[in-house]
């Protein structure tokens, strides 16, 4: 392109035309096509606080177009367990109902990304852990645009941002918890080298 600033510029665009979804604990986008969003927050029989909703392409044709769903759960005692075990239980409830050929689960970052087979239609189901919670994200589509579905989820799970990163609550609380018992053990010590100290001075001056 000969003109670098409207390179510069389509660029721009591009990037701030995703369409952004704000919850309680986290934001995440999708590819600008997805612009129709209908927040439902309702209808999940589940004891902690969710939100959820669906976010299409053509609000004119809800039943036949490609829509991206999510579902968010509050889980306060998130970071108790080590991210990739919670990755590998949550999608092996859903591989339970479906087929699923394709599973990355990348630890360090505290996401999944699957592949499942539904009714011949394909099913890209996204997860990522978060401080309080985890956002489960999913894109049903044709099969014959998988390859770029890929690509569209791994770009939605890289826009994630929860409110702080999974298990640092948890941590915190443990290292609390760890100083606590720390100085218990200090303070018992200082307690038994006195009481020897004590008990020393009294036999020097018996």
């Amino acid at each position: 392109m000969k003109n670098p600033f409207l390179l510069i510029l389509i660029t721009t665009i591009s990037f701030y035309s995703q369409t952004k979804i704000e919850l309680r604990d986290l934001t995440f986008q999708v590819p600008s096509e997805f612009t129709q969003v209908k927040k439902e927050n309702g209808g999940l029989n589940y004891s902690d606080f969710y939100e959820n909703g669906k976010i299409f392409i053509d609000s004119t044709n809800i039943e036949g177009s490609t829509f991206i769903g999510y579902q968010y759960y509050e889980n306060l005692y998130a970071g108790e367990e080590r991210s990739e075990s919670v990755l590998k239980m949550l999608n092996k409830i859903t591989a339970e109902d479906y087929k699923c050929d394709t599973l990355i689960i990348d630890a360090n970052k505290n996401y999944s990304l699957a592949r499942y087979n539904v009714f011949g239609k394909t099913l890209f189901e996204a997860k990522g852990l978060g401080e309080k919670g985890w956002i489960n994200i999913q894109l049903f589509a044709d099969p014959k645009n998988d390859k770029s579905n890929f690509q569209k989820m791994l770009f939605v799970l890289g826009t994630i941002k929860h409110s702080g990163p999974y298990g640092k609550e948890y941590q915190e609380r443990m290292n609390e918890s760890g100083n606590a018992s720390k100085f218990a053990i200090l303070a018992f010590i200082v307690f038994l080298i006195i009481h020897f100290l004590r008990k020393q001075m009294n036999k020097n001056n018996a």
